[in-house]
């Protein structure tokens, strides 16, 4: 039996989280920014990234490498996608 998260679109999750009367994909993004410069580190790791939200903050001069750990491979096939800027420094990584 497989997880239940390979089977969701990412655009209809996308689509869900950004709607008004959720609004989490805008509140995670303000999150993941802040995090992102929270302690001085040069590798970090992203669990659950799906396509991707808030990767738009990362910055090559502050980082060497970056892991998005999601369930959903066509979820890290878009977020590479999304992000050619982060080309050889984003990690991609299918696991449950």
């Amino acid at each position: 039996m497989g997880n239940s998260w390979e089977e969701i679109d990412l655009n209809d999750y996308e689509s869900h989280m950004g709607l008004a009367s959720v609004y989490q994909l805008q509140v995670m993004n303000q999150i993941m920014k802040e995090q992102f410069y929270t302690d001085p580190v040069k590798t970090m790791m992203i669990l659950g990234i799906a396509g991707g939200n808030g990767l738009e903050h990362i910055s090559r001069d502050d980082f060497e490498t970056v892991y998005g750990v999601d369930v959903n491979q066509k979820y890290l096939d878009e977020c590479q996608k999304r992000y050619p800027q982060l080309l050889g420094m984003l990690e991609t990584i299918c696991m449950d």
